[in-house]
């Protein structure tokens, strides 16, 4: 055969999956693009060879690939670089979509949609955040909102593998935030789809939790109405732990679930699949549209449509070319997606199924008693499943869950007969007598099944923490594929060398491997305080925030902390302890000043989350002035507070524990919240400084400056009046904000530093240190 011919026959095979993987090249080619016209020509171009090649079935195939390649990267300019409204406050009207969330210090959000800017339509929906000590009566899911708020454009990660607020808003199709709550009128206002199906999934989840109870019947609110909210965080860190998280969001599983159920009911009242056909695909474009169109749910949706249809029609198709031509539909609708941890997650999960699962099925045809053989199966398909999400699975939550393998098809099989009985609850509510008996022993049974799962997930062992998922990873995984996969035809001593091969690549990649080089990090953490020493093997943390960004950074990077010191107790120091807490990150010793625990107006929270680690066995020392410990490139050396100098019921600001920090031959100065009033104690010379009290004008002042005479200063902050004054006061010197530059990496050796901002800043300094990563 002709090579020509040869390539013809794989375009006509492949077509669809070959679609597929151009499509999403082509987006990710148009969210890194820095502009549209190249996509554009060769959008062109593309459209002119597909005419050009009508006759010619094999170019007509290499055009259209071609065209879909050019498609998506338009696609994919248009999503992350199309023009936003002006940052500014306007006049705005919109239908609440979604539940309404408590964040800390009474802050609410939710998202809008059907928008009007000062009197224009708005395409896309909003992220509405406010402060309120309780909501305003009238507002819910479904109502409409008329107040003048401020329009802000989201930002995108601040730190190293920090959360991603703007790519977070574009999988769910909005592109901008709105803050406040100005002048608010709530009204039921005029019929939004959207709108609609929020208030059916609110008034659905009062139903369930009003019959079940509120826990059971969030838990059922999440399973049956994707309300993730609902259910608390720490059963969703076990449910992460134990490998089954993918049960509590609504995707091709749950789907599946339905769809079999009404087939079920279909076929026992004899409908005929001509009628079935339009009965199924309406029901679950209402599901797709109730559940706030999800990218998994909206996947599983066209897949099992398009194979009723190919039934319908005579002309099954195979689930690979079929799972492509539903990866096609959802990402032309919303081509964010791609990035998104829940579509990689669930098309991964279909793709193991698809290609991996036929060649371990081999191994359950010698097995005679069928129920061995079901079980074998079932550890097949979860082994399937495994390997199609291994990828994401490393990347997006660095842990690999051991008992996965084991508990997934039981926990399929529960969760199947759950899901049924959570929709006969909803089905049967009505009826006088049954819904409430029903509706009991459904919240007993779903209480039962939470109660095992917190308990199996707070073992240490149920879950292997690993590093983040890198190109090496992706390498492993694809021979993994190729070694498992029914399209490579090949020996089997050959498949299990690969499987080997792909399987020590992937445990090579995440492992942690012993460091070398001395790096600081200052994470941008909004107003509070968070930093990272790596000097070799050892890791030092300064401070936690009060969120988790520290904690993301430190598990994406598989750092254990040696020492924890927390200058003192205030929540935007010590809050990001719980994080640690939460994500098992384990510390060894905790530093204090001396006499922290004394000092005035301590939230009763710092000191559970001192206490939280202290529990897991975290050794817990203060220190004063003249303590030293030793670094494998330096010291730390305590400058202050000083014993004897310290009294109680103060300012815990006053006793901020002041740091000097000495790695390669570069000294670094930080020193918490420390006031003028005490600041010049510790005044020593210091190549950088870390600003105290995130730049306020009673720290830092300009004979402390000149004491220390840094060449560099660092300031964690994100408001810009402190920024301008602290400038204002550094007389000439560099200083560099997390406002602007996001974290800032310094890395030491020999006596010089560089020093990279994550966020490009615009900055030139003559040191020639400062640069732009």
């Amino acid at each position: 055969m002709k090579p020509f011919e040869r390539l013809g026959g794989i375009l006509r095979r492949w077509l669809l999956p070959i679609m597929a993987c151009a499509l999403m090249a082509g987006i990710l080619l148009g969210r890194a693009a820095g502009t549209w016209i190249w996509a554009a020509v060769a959008f062109a171009a593309a459209v002119l060879s597909l005419i050009l090649s009508a006759r010619i079935p094999v170019m007509r195939r290499i055009a259209v690939i071609a065209l879909t390649l050019a498609a998506g990267t338009l696609l994919g300019w248009h999503t992350w670089h199309h023009a936003l409204p002006e940052e500014r406050n306007y006049h705005v009207t919109g239908i609440i979509a979604e539940e309404i969330r408590d964040g800390d210090n009474s802050q609410h959000k939710t998202l809008l949609r059907s928008l009007t800017l000062d009197g224009k339509a708005f395409g896309g929906g909003a992220y509405w955040s406010f402060y309120a000590d309780a909501l305003p009566e009238g507002i819910a899911p479904g109502a409409m909102i008329e107040a003048d708020l401020r329009l802000y454009h989201p930002s995108g990660a601040e730190n190293p593998g920090g959360f991603d607020f703007k790519e977070y808003l574009l999988q769910r199709n909005c592109s901008v935030g709105l803050y406040g709550m100005d002048n608010l009128k709530i009204s039921r206002g005029r019929f939004s789809v959207w709108g609609s199906a929020a208030l059916l999934r609110h008034l659905l989840t009062q139903k369930l939790q009003a019959t079940m109870g509120e826990e059971a019947g969030g838990l059922a609110a999440t399973m049956l109405l994707g309300t993730r909210s609902l259910v608390n965080t720490e059963d969703r860190d076990a449910f992460a732990r134990l490998g089954i998280a993918h049960v509590l969001s609504v995707s091709g599983f749950h789907v599946g679930v339905l769809f079999g159920a009404i087939a079920w009911l279909l076929n026992r009242i004899r409908v005929s699949r001509r009628i079935r056909f339009p009965i199924i695909t309406l029901f679950l474009c209402f599901y797709c549209v109730l559940t706030g169109m999800g990218a998994p749910v909206l996947r599983a949706s066209v897949l099992v449509i398009l194979n009723e249809w190919g039934h319908l029609r005579n002309r099954p198709r195979e689930p690979l070319h079929l799972l492509s031509a539903a990866g096609l539909i959802t990402l032309i609708i919303s081509p964010a997606q791609l990035t998104g941890a829940g579509f990689q997650l669930s098309y991964g999960a279909l793709l193991g199924l698809i290609l991996i699962l036929p060649t371990l099925e081999r191994l359950t045809r010698t097995i005679r008693r069928k129920p061995l053989r079901w079980f074998i199966q079932g550890l097949c398909a979860s082994m399937a499943v495994q390997a199609g999400i291994l990828l994401p699975q490393l990347y997006w939550y660095q842990q690999f869950p051991v008992l996965s393998l084991f508990l997934n098809p039981f926990v399929l099989v529960g969760a199947s007969f759950l899901l049924i009985m959570y929709w006969t609850v909803l089905l049967l509510m009505a009826i006088p007598g049954m819904g409430p008996v029903l509706g009991s022993l459904a919240g007993r049974l779903t209480d039962g099944l939470t109660s095992g799962i917190r308990a199996l997930g707070s073992l240490e062992w149920v879950s292997v923490w690993t590093r983040q998922a890198d190109l090496w990873t992706v390498a492993g995984c694809l021979v993994l594929f190729v070694a498992l996969g029914w399209i490579w035809h090949t020996r089997t001593r050959l498949r299990l060398f690969f499987a080997i091969l792909g399987s020590a690549v992937v445990i090579l990649s995440v492992i942690a491997w012993p460091r070398t080089g001395s790096e600081y990090i200052q994470l941008s953490v909004g107003n509070a305080d968070a930093a990272v020493l790596r000097d070799e093997d050892t890791v030092w943390v300064i401070d936690t925030g009060d969120s988790a960004a520290l904690s993301g950074y430190l598990r994406q990077q598989r750092l254990p902390v040696d020492t924890l010191v927390i200058s003192h107790l205030h929540k935007d120091h010590v809050m990001g302890i719980c994080e640690l807490v939460n994500d098992h990150i384990p510390v060894k010793r905790l530093i204090l000043p001396e006499g922290a625990e004394r000092q005035k107006d301590i939230a009763e929270e710092c000191l559970e989350a001192v206490e939280a680690l202290r529990s897991r066995g975290t050794e817990i020392i203060h220190a004063a002035r003249g303590d030293t410990y030793p670094l494998p490139s330096g010291e730390v050396t305590v400058l202050w507070p000083e014993y004897g100098r310290i009294r109680s019921q103060q300012d815990p600001n006053q006793y901020s524990l002041t740091l000097s920090i000495r790695v390669n031959g570069v000294t670094l100065l930080t020193g918490g919240d420390l006031t003028s009033q005490y600041e010049m104690y510790s005044a020593v010379p210091a190549d950088i400084l870390k600003a105290a009290h995130h730049g306020a004008k009673g720290s830092t002042q300009a004979a402390y400056l000149e004491a220390v005479d840094p060449k560099l200063i660092l300031l964690s902050n994100q408001r810009e009046d402190r920024y301008e004054s602290l400038l204002a006061r550094a007389g000439g010197r560099p200083l560099l904000s997390t406002q602007t530059a996001g974290a800032i990496i310094i890395r030491f050796g020999d006596g010089q530093f560089t020093c990279k901002t994550f966020r490009p800043t615009g900055l030139q300094y003559d040191i020639g240190t400062v640069t732009e990563e």
